[in-house]
């Protein structure tokens, strides 16, 4: 296992000037792997394609609808005996039906509307990865990919193969080290690798 470096751009010509200042920073051309990376949710990895069985946030929704149900039909049908004499009969199972479908729709969007926040999945766009093999490597090609304007820029403990990062999952979550909202900066700072360039 190596320590990766690597970055997300809007585009291809964004991340090859990023991979070319990386190597005007010492990197090796062996060293970086540039890929494409697909929106969440569409890595196709499931047959019938994208990656993801359920929603995470929609887990638990089914038994808060039926407890909702249940609250709903008792409360609509007292409604509903309340309106019998004006309306009839039909006003209990109206009543019931009517509060049943309120009180599973209450259930199951409270549930799925809870406050804790979702994971920030990796965007898409074009990755560029550095096998960085120390600490002051590691910072420097992350100096690099902040200038260069990378939206993201995530660290992995990962295998790397053939100039590749071979082990790279689009599915799992990144450990971003830094997510870039808005302008980027593109002036370099003059970083550069231990060693110099290659």
């Amino acid at each position: 296992m190596t320590q990766i470096v690597a970055g997300i751009f809007d585009d291809e010509r964004a991340a090859t000037a990023a991979a070319r200042q990386l190597r005007g920073a010492g990197f090796d051309a062996f060293d970086l792997d540039q890929f494409a990376v697909n929106p969440p949710g569409r890595h196709q990895g499931l047959p019938l394609g994208g990656d993801e069985h359920a929603d995470q946030k929609a887990e638990g929704g089914d038994k808060a609808a039926i407890k909702g149900a249940a609250i709903g039909t008792a409360v609509g049908a007292v409604a509903g005996l309340a309106a019998a004499p004006l309306i009839g009969p039909a006003a209990v199972a109206g009543g019931a039906a009517a509060g049943a479908y309120a009180g599973s729709l209450a259930g199951a969007v409270q549930k799925m509307g809870d406050d804790t926040p979702a994971a920030t999945p990796r965007p898409a766009g074009v990755m560029v990865a550095v096998n960085a093999g120390t600490p002051e490597d590691c910072e420097v090609a992350i100096d690099v990919l902040r200038e260069r304007g990378a939206k993201m820029i995530e660290r992995a403990k990962g295998e790397w193969r053939g100039g590749k990062w071979a082990d790279f999952d689009p599915v799992r979550l990144p450990d971003i080290v830094e997510h870039v909202a808005g302008p980027h900066q593109t002036e370099a700072r003059g970083a550069t690798r231990a060693g110099g360039a290659q």
